[in-house]
Parts: structure tokens; sequence; C-alpha cells
């Protein structure tokens, strides 16, 4: 078996709600390829395919290698259960197992199902009665399990073969409930000026089907998708039907309700973090530098192949690590983002400004790889120990090009935009002067970006600072600022009209 695991654009995980979740779990998608080895005897035969993805989608899948023609194509994704177990045994013969509490012997009593499995009915000879609803200790026994029901979903499909021979089948196809994301976590060295990243590919498998022992790829990139259905195996359970609160016996006590669930178990990696009851298991899996998943291109895509198979368990999160980069050089910023046409008062208070450390994705800097869209969390180091300084989800970044990673406010490095003036022009338009006051508290001195949307419909910049460059779509100017320093810097903007 191998698999191959596509996105689906959901943003990082962690800062999606239950609902959001499962519906990320729908919009990844993997790709499932298995090789089997059959013998086949002449004539018509139905081949059956145990153990596909709970989340396949049937319309994707195909069987190469069939020496004769195939007539039909089935998905049975129907599971064994109490509650299906019932359903396909409706107007059959069962027997009912009692046992006397007092004396502990057990009699059998032939029946025939009417109903269930909300509710179950029987029609025995002495006439028609629900089961459970007697205050006695009964069960049900079937001779046999009804055609259609399995452990496990499965793919079927009827096939003429003309001759004996030994084939070796290819069965390919597509599912959802799996999907991935890229997590990252950078270490702020002591020098300030570079930080360490490490990568780790996030494999999430939401559903009930387990990839063992399986050579794994994912793929980065936006693929063009059309909405599907797909029908996971479900299993049902039992419901009695009883009168008053499943008993025969009156003024019995409501039961107490379900215990809560148990604490989720402590995270291995920040990085990939799930909310509770969303996966039963994570597992991270390290790998040496050398045996880091290497990345190709796939077309218009980025290709990682894990270093090795790995197994991908029902409902597991796995983590396996992609990148290692040491000393990453990085600058950081205090960003703040002006409105072109906003009544900031004299009385308005001071503003906090943004932590934002730039990257450049160059191999001078120390990258220069394609970094997949995910969730990064920034770590410094304080007292001699790790302390946890933010975290952002973050684009897809190619080669090439800078990006910032915005992971907090600043208590001690603050902003307050003023509006100086407003005069009416022609035509329309009115003209407004503001100036903007920094102010750095902190002991070693900074750079702040102040950053003016560059909607220029709106508005025309008639006088700036300085010389400005554009940043994340805003106009944008750096201004130095020592310890304990303080700048007061105008611009003019004219808008309307």
């Amino acid at each position: 078996m191998a698999v191959t695991l596509y996105r689906g654009d959901s943003g990082p995980f962690q800062a999606l709600n239950d609902w959001e979740r499962e519906e990320a779990m729908a919009k990844g998608l993997i790709l499932v390829t298995e090789t089997r080895a059959v013998f086949l005897p002449a004539g018509r035969h139905t081949l059956r395919f145990d153990g596909v993805a709970d989340g396949l989608i049937a319309a994707s899948a195909a069987v190469e290698g069939l020496p004769g023609e195939a007539v039909e194509r089935n998905y049975d994704y129907a599971l064994l259960s109490p509650g299906t177990l019932l359903e396909r045994s409706l107007d059959q013969s069962v027997r009912i197992v009692r046992t006397n509490r007092k004396t502990g012997r057990q009699s059998q009593e032939e029946a025939v199902l009417r109903q269930g499995p909300d509710g179950v009915v029987l029609q025995t000879a002495t006439g028609v009665e629900a089961l459970g609803c007697s205050g006695g200790v009964e069960r049900l026994v079937f001779d046999s399990v009804p055609a259609g029901l399995s452990d496990k979903p499965a793919l079927s499909t009827l096939i003429d073969v003309p001759a004996p021979t030994q084939a070796t089948l290819t069965l390919s196809y597509l599912a959802i409930g799996v999907n991935w994301q890229a997590d990252y976590v950078a270490r702020i060295n002591l020098d300030g000026r570079t930080l360490d990243l490490t990568g780790w590919l996030t494999l999430v498998n939401s559903g009930g089907t387990s990839f063992a022992d399986a050579p794994t790829q994912a793929v980065a990139g936006k693929l063009a998708r059309e909405a599907v259905e797909a029908n996971h195996g479900e299993a049902k359970a039992i419901s009695r039907q009883c009168w008053p609160m499943d008993t025969t016996t009156h003024g019995r006590s409501s039961p107490p309700p379900p215990a809560p669930p148990p604490p989720p178990a402590p995270m291995m990696a920040r990085a990939g973090a799930m909310a509770d009851g969303f996966v039963e298991e994570i597992s991270v899996t390290a790998q040496r530098r050398s045996k880091l998943a290497e990345q190709s291109d796939l077309g218009d895509y980025k290709l990682y192949t894990l270093p090795e198979p790995v197994t991908v368990g029902a409902r597991q999160t796995k983590q396996v690590a992609f990148l290692d980069q040491k000393a990453v050089s990085f600058q950081r910023l205090y960003v703040f983002t002006l409105d072109a046409s906003a009544d900031y008062g004299p009385l308005d208070g001071l503003e906090a400004a943004q932590v934002t450390l730039r990257l450049e994705n160059k191999p001078g800097d120390g990258l220069g790889k394609p970094l997949p869209s995910g969730a990064l969390a920034v770590m410094e180091t304080a007292g001699g120990r790790p302390a946890f300084a933010g975290e952002q989800a973050m684009r897809d970044v190619a080669v090439g090009q800078p990006f910032d990673l915005a992971i907090g406010e600043a208590m001690d490095v603050q902003v307050r935009p003023r509006l100086v003036s407003e005069q009416d022009r022609r035509k329309g338009r009115t003209r407004r002067t503001y100036e903007v006051d920094l102010t750095n508290a902190k002991t070693a001195p900074i750079t702040v970006e102040l950053r003016l949307p560059s909607d220029l419909d709106s508005f025309k910049l008639v006088s700036e600072p300085g010389r400005h460059d554009v940043r994340e779509g805003a106009l944008a100017w750096r201004f130095a600022l020592p310890s304990g320093g303080r700048k007061t810097v105008r611009y003019v903007v004219e808008y309307g009209g």
C-alpha cells in the first residue's frame, strides 16, 4: 500500500472549532494505491477488497490488471454492528435466550424479528413483545451474518475470467477523512538576529481505517476540486423503546448523566494540537537531519516524500520532520497599521505595536526552500529556559519571497496617531493631515514600521514622512528609535470626490 495526501484549504487545524475541523477533514484527500496478488479460476467471480478507507469516493476507484472484463462494481459500507445486524435481519428467525435471575438457568425460544434497531420488537408463539423490557436478562442469537455486512468497509467488483490465471491487481481510489498541514517551531537564538526553524508534516487521520507501513507522500498546493459525497461506514447501536425508563417497574429514577470524557493526553509537540476527542492518538516521528522528508516538484505543486514507510493509524495524528534550518536570519520590527480616513482624536490613547519577525526565504539568509502553509510557534530564551513567544498561521511561501510573522503586541512600544487638520478642497475632496507619535520604552534600540493600506482609489498620498515601500499590500515607512526614544512623524492624504 502507498498513500499520497492532499491538503484541504482550511487554515491551521489549531484555529478551527469542532465543526470546522470536521469540514476540514472532508476537504482533505488521500490517494490510496494497493497491489494484491490473486489466483482467479475461469468463470464469473466477485472480487472483494476488504479494508478500504471508510471515506472512499466510490466513483474514483479503479482496478488494473484484471484478466477479464469488469461487469459491475459495489462499495459496501454497511458495517457489522448490533444495529445493522438487526436492521438486515428483519422478518427473519432468531432465538431469544433468557436467563433466570434466581437460578441462572437459560432457556431459548424461537422468534421472528419484526422491528429494530430503534425499539426491538419480536413475535413469539405467545405473542408480540419488546426486547429488554421485561425486566429480565435476555439476548438474541443469530444463526449467521446477513449478506452485505462486514466488520470493515469493502469494495467489490464482478468480473468474467476467460481462463485460470495468476494476476497482480492494483487498486487505487480517493478518500476523504485524511488531511495534512505543515507545523513549524522557530527558536530565536541568543544573538537576537538568527533563529533555528524546524518543520513538521502533520498527518491527521480522522477515519476508522489504518494505513500500515505505507510509503507516504504529501502534496502542497491548492488543487481545483469539486465537492463530493462519500458514504462513511457507520456502526449502528440498539435503542430500547420501553415504558417507562427502559423497564416495567414504576418509579425508577433517571439514569445518571454520562461521565465526562477523560482529559486529553499531554501533547508530544505544540504543533498539531487538536481539540478534545478529535483524535485518539498523537505520534511524533523524529527523523535525523539526513532522514528528513524529501521535497521535489510535481508539476505546479510541491511533493514531499517521507524518507521511510510510516503507519498512520485510525484516528491518529502523526508528525514527521521535513525541515531543519539553522541560523536563519531575521529582522525584528514593531508594526502599526494606520487608517487613511480615521478621525483620530487628540484624547485617543496610545496603542501597542505588533511584534513582527521579517524573514527572506533565500539561501543567503539560511532558507531557500518552499514552505507550505501551516502554523508557526516562536520560542525565545528567558533566564536560560525556553519560553513561548507567540504563534501565527503562515501562508505558502515560495523561494525568494519575504514573509512576516506577527507574533504578539509589544507592551513597551506604543503608537498614537492624531488628526491635526482637515480642509475641504475643490471637487468634493478633503485633505487631512495626521501626526503619529512613536514611543520606545525598551532598553534597546528598535525599528518601527508604519503601514498605510494602499487603496489608491479611495485616497491620494499628498505628503509622506519619508520614502516608502510596499509590505503586505500597504505603504510602509520604517523609523529607528533609540532606547527610551520618541519621534513624531507627519503625513497628508486627500480623499473623496
